[in-house]
């Protein structure tokens, strides 16, 4: 299943505020496996973390909702998944304090 830009967006603002955080506090990034980039790539903990991974409808959907984050929320820009990344899942987590 797939979400619209503004069902993501949405569900991302709904997510910080379900976990009482400051937007500062989140990175976003894309990839096509956002499970990867997630658990992998970021060492995100799938039971510690708190973390959400949405599939977009194309890779320029999940560039919008990231730049959107990026730029409206201030939510951190994954590193190495930032401008030239491509993907249709975007991928968001509260950092670490």
């Amino acid at each position: 299943m797939t979400f619209s830009v503004q069902q993501i967006k949405f569900e991302c603002l709904s997510y910080i505020k379900e976990f009482g955080a400051k937007t500062e506090e989140w990175a976003i990034g894309m990839a096509d496996d956002a499970e990867q980039a997630l658990f992998s790539v970021c060492g995100i903990d799938s039971r510690d973390d708190i973390w959400l991974w949405k599939p977009t409808l194309s890779p320029a959907a999940a560039r919008t909702v990231v730049d959107f984050m990026v730029a409206r929320h201030r939510l951190h820009p994954v590193a190495g998944f930032e401008a030239g990344q491509q993907g249709r899942c975007i991928f968001m987590y509260r950092m670490r304090r």
